[in-house]
């Protein structure tokens, strides 16, 4: 057995001495790297900062100058370039006076005029937003429309109408809507057809529709559900009010509970109103 091998003896490192780290690490800046080369980074931490950073910032007691005055918020506003430029009010008489129109009528074209109050825009096109006249200014090229009365014509739940039989289905009847009663004199804004379900017709079984109403027949009905505009002639007073011979298309008289053709003879059945042929022309 052999001993163990006698090697190169080690020296012992000599213990680091801290010396105090008294001097700011600001002295050295600007100083070239090269004059730190070879030394640690550990050396330099946790020296004291005795000056502050803001001696390198310049004198912080001057304030710095700008070519311009600056304007508060009120001074800018105040200056002639925020100002919007109002266009002239033209007098009232010298304004020219159009037709009546409703909503979605033409009253113009963008090459012509500029769209106002109560218009809209749609590809070059001047649409009318109201119901009213039509008035125009020549100097500024403007067109508006100004409703004639401040609460539209709209139907709602209750009213009675009086309109035009347009189709006739196994479920149904179309409705051309003319009007609302007492309100004839004024248009009804934004109305589409209405429906009268083979329920909605009397209060009675109705075995087929088209032996209560004909195509081109006047009815007047009350309005049940405005959302789906759905009518109803179940009460007496609803119903046919005037209606037109399916075969020669002259006017048909009420004679007992059926309607007759004076021309031809013919002899119909409706729902018929207890209104029928009253102040209908």
């Amino acid at each position: 057995m052999t001993g163990p091998r006698e090697g190169k003896p080690v020296a012992e490192k000599a213990p680091q001495v801290s010396q105090p780290r008294e001097q700011s690490r600001d002295q050295y800046k600007g100083q070239s790297r090269d004059n730190f080369r070879g030394q640690s980074k550990d050396q330099f931490k946790g020296q004291p900062r005795g000056q502050s950073k803001d001696r390198f910032r310049g004198d912080q007691s001057k304030k710095r100058r700008f070519p311009y005055q600056k304007k508060g918020p009120r001074e800018r506003a105040g200056t002639p370039e925020s100002k919007i430029p109002c266009e002239p009010v033209t007098p009232e008489e010298e304004l020219e006076k159009g037709v009546f129109v409703l909503p979605g009528e033409l009253v113009g074209t963008t090459e012509e005029f500029k769209s106002g109050e109560g218009t809209t825009v749609s590809v070059g096109d001047i649409y009318s937003t109201a119901t009213g006249n039509v008035f125009i200014d020549r100097k500024a090229r403007i067109i508006t429309v100004r409703p004639n009365t401040l609460t539209p014509n709209i139907l709602k739940v209750g009213d009675i109408v009086y309109g035009k039989i347009t189709d006739v289905r196994d479920s149904g009847a179309m409705v051309e809507i003319a009007g609302i009663e007492g309100k004839e004199d004024r248009q009804i804004v934004n109305v589409r057809l209405g429906d009268i379900h083979v329920s909605n017709v009397r209060d009675s079984y109705v075995k087929r529709l088209s032996d209560e109403f004909r195509p081109f027949d006047i009815i007047r009905a009350k309005v049940v559900d405005v959302d789906r505009m759905r009518l109803t002639t179940a009460e007496d007073s609803l119903g046919v009010v005037k209606a037109y011979c399916s075969k020669c298309r002259g006017e048909l008289v009420l004679e007992g509970k059926k309607l007759k053709c004076p021309v031809c003879n013919m002899t119909e059945t409706r729902k018929i109103s207890t209104e029928y042929g009253k102040g209908i022309q």
